[in-house]
């Protein structure tokens, strides 16, 4: 069975892209978790663990960018196509994306409490479960689901947007989404500042998927439309943001990542310049796309595969991860597909009805 028998019917309206930069998200994540937190030695690379640390957590913001730019574009062709956005709609293929998979895994990880493998307690898994672990409780979530901190703000996210979507759309979107983005911004820092970091982090956070929004709102009707930048400008708007993430302190950082990593990633991925031939036939290629569309499940396994082991070494780690992957694949094509499918039929029925009321 060949990768394209693999996937189903792409939507006309898909970029390929962004698939692959989901892919590139999650490998930013998978080799800090591996060179950072398993264990592993790399004594070479042991003057530049903060920095790949922060590269993980560009991983992290780029999947809150594409997340904003993904779900916002469907709301976008909704109110176009129907004039109307059906909330119920909205909130089933939110859910039957995210939860089957996510609850799968914890109940995998709550198994392996059990049996003494892992760490993590039933209330932990019920806090991943239920999109709690970027709060700041005592027990936290552990490490084998400490990582659905990100699922968190995106699911909290997801509850507020719809609201705003169908509040700003009608005159000038854009424009409106671009004043909240940067009053957004100011409070953030101001609240950081003034010594209310968890309060800091949800505008932070929150922040990137609002890029991912209002990259949308600016291709309105035509969702393959972007804009590439020169190769030059694309590559030199990278070498900015790595800089950041390998030379300023830990307090000045955190700063800069609220004021300059949004716009720098939504400009990274959002500008990939697909005209360049060599650029256009990796973020192109079909292995590579559906890579980046088994990533969410891979997300979720590889705190597995790269958690701390005793005398761990990175043979055991690939191995660990080569089976992620073939878990992934699996999921993908008899969890998540035939989920997606079920929710998008659903989804229309729900439409229709909302149109008939």
């Amino acid at each position: 069975m060949t990768i394209q028998n693999l996937i189903p019917p792409d939507n006309s309206n898909r970029i390929d892209f962004i698939d692959v930069w989901r892919f590139l998200a999650i490998v930013m994540v998978i080799q800090a978790h591996i060179l950072v937190f398993s264990g592993v030695e790399a004594p070479l690379l042991a003057p530049y663990l903060l920095p790949l640390d922060r590269l993980s957590e560009l991983g992290v913001f780029a999947f809150f960018f594409i997340s904003g730019f993904v779900i916002c574009s469907g709301l976008i062709k909704e109110k176009t196509t129907t004039g109307t956005v059906c909330l119920k709609a909205f909130y089933l293929r939110r859910s039957l994306r995210i939860i089957p998979p996510l609850w799968l895994y914890l109940i995998c990880i709550s198994f392996l409490h059990y049996i003494d493998i892992t760490n993590t307690t039933p209330i932990q898994a019920i806090t991943s479960a239920l999109f709690l672990c970027n709060m700041p409780f005592e027990d936290g979530c552990s490490w084998f689901a400490g990582h659905t901190w990100s699922l968190a703000y995106e699911e909290q996210f997801y509850l507020l947007f719809p609201f705003i979507f169908i509040g700003i759309f009608h005159m000038q979107p854009a424009k409106k989404l671009g004043i909240i983005i940067g009053g957004l911004t100011l409070a953030s820092l101001l609240v950081r500042f003034n010594g209310y970091p968890v309060l800091a982090d949800f505008g932070m956070y929150f922040l990137f998927l609002l890029h991912g929004c209002l990259a949308a709102l600016l291709t309105q009707g035509n969702i393959k439309r972007a804009y590439p930048l020169s190769v030059s400008l694309w590559l030199l708007t990278i070498a900015a943001l790595l800089f950041c993430i390998s030379y300023f302190s830990v307090a000045t950082e955190i700063y800069v990542r609220t004021l300059f990593y949004p716009p720098l990633i939504s400009i990274i991925v959002f500008c990939t310049p697909m005209h360049n031939p060599r650029i256009a036939a990796f973020f192109s290629n079909t292995t590579m796309r559906y890579l980046g569309r088994i990533s969410y499940t891979v997300y979720l396994w590889q705190e597995l595969a790269t958690a701390y082991y005793p005398n761990p070494s990175l043979l055991a780690t690939f191995s660990y991860l080569a089976l992620v992957f073939v878990l992934a694949i699996l999921s993908f094509q008899y969890i998540e597909t035939p989920l997606a499918i079920m929710a998008s039929k659903r989804s229309r029925q729900l439409q229709l009805q909302q149109l008939n009321k």
